[in-house]
C-alpha cells in the first residue's frame, strides 16, 4: 500500500479537477431548503450491548462531530463533493476522539472511529436523490443477517483518510443542501433542494445470491435505482452498484 502521504498528496492535486468551488462548499447554509429529496436515519447502537462502551461513546460523539462539519453543505449543479476535503484528516483539535470501528470484522478503536455511519447514509442519501457517485469504497464484509436492515445489503460506503473516500457529484440542474443532525438515538439526514424536482426515486435489488466457496460464504447483489413521475409512471431503472461480500454468519443458520 502506498504511503498515506503519497495518496494525500495525489488526491489533492485531483481535487481542482472535480468541478469543485472550495470557497462555495466550505460556507454551509444553515436554513434547510424547502424540498427534502429523500432522508433516512440510521442508529447510533446497532446492539444493546456492546464490548466496550466507552468506545462506543467514542463513536456516537465522532459521528456528531462528522455530521455537524457536513451540515448544511451545498453542492452546486456539477460540483463534486468529497468527505475527506470537507473533514480532513480526523484529529483530536477537530473534537475526534477513540472510539469503536471495524477491522476484519472485529470490534477496534482509532480516532474518529464510527464515521462510516455518517459516509454510509451519505451514500444512501447520494443514490437516493439522483446524485452520480464518483468514488465509493465497499464494505468488504456482511457483518450480520437481514434481521431489522431497512435497506439493501450493500447500501453503505466506507472511508479510511486518505486512501478510501466519498465523492458524490451533482449533476442536476439545481443545487443541493446536505443536512444531517443527531438526536438521542439516531443519525438523521436530508438532501434537500429549491422544489420538487417531479421525480422521486425507489432502490431496488438485482440478482441477489449467497454462494459457499469451500467454507466461505459470499453474497453478492446490484443496487439499480428507479425514477418514478408524479402519478407513479416510472421513467427509467440504472444500476448504481455492484456488491460482493464476505459473510461473517451462515446464511443457512441464520433463519
Amino acid at each position: 500500500m502506498a504511503s498515506a502521504t503519497k495518496v494525500l498528496l495525489v488526491r489533492i492535486a485531483r481535487w481542482p479537477s472535480c468541478a469543485w468551488n472550495w470557497r462555495h462548499c466550505a460556507n454551509t447554509h444553515n436554513e434547510p431548503l424547502a424540498f427534502p429529496i429523500t432522508e433516512h436515519q440510521t442508529p447510533l447502537r446497532r446492539s444493546a450491548v456492546v464490548k466496550d462502551e466507552n468506545l462506543q461513546r467514542g463513536k456516537e460523539t465522532n459521528v456528531k462531530v462528522a455530521a455537524s462539519r457536513l451540515n448544511g453543505i451545498i453542492i452546486t449543479p456539477g460540483e463534486t463533493f468529497s468527505y475527506h476535503r470537507s473533514i480532513g484528516i480526523p484529529s483530536r483539535t477537530k473534537g475526534f476522539v477513540e472510539g469503536l470501528e471495524l477491522r476484519s470484522g472485529h470490534e477496534a478503536s482509532g480516532i474518529g472511529g464510527g464515521c462510516c455511519s455518517v459516509s454510509n447514509l451519505l451514500f444512501l442519501l447520494a443514490i437516493k436523490s439522483g446524485l452520480e457517485i464518483v468514488e465509493r469504497h465497499r464494505h468488504g464484509l456482511d457483518l450480520f443477517p437481514d434481521h431489522g436492515r431497512s435497506v439493501p445489503f450493500g447500501c453503505g460506503a466506507t472511508i479510511f483518510f486518505p486512501y478510501a473516500d466519498l465523492k458524490i457529484r451533482n449533476p442536476h440542474n439545481f443545487p443541493v443542501r446536505i443536512s444531517l443532525e443527531v438526536n438521542e438515538t439516531h443519525l438523521v439526514g436530508q438532501i434537500q433542494c429549491d422544489t420538487d424536482p417531479g421525480w422521486r426515486v425507489d432502490l431496488v435489488e438485482r440478482d441477489h445470491k449467497f454462494e459457499k466457496k469451500g467454507e466461505i460464504w459470499t453474497r453478492e447483489n446490484r443496487i439499480c435505482r428507479q425514477y418514478f413521475d408524479p402519478n407513479g409512471e416510472m421513467l427509467r431503472e440504472e444500476e448504481v452498484v455492484h456488491n460482493v461480500g464476505k459473510c461473517l454468519y451462515d446464511p443457512e443458520s441464520s433463519g
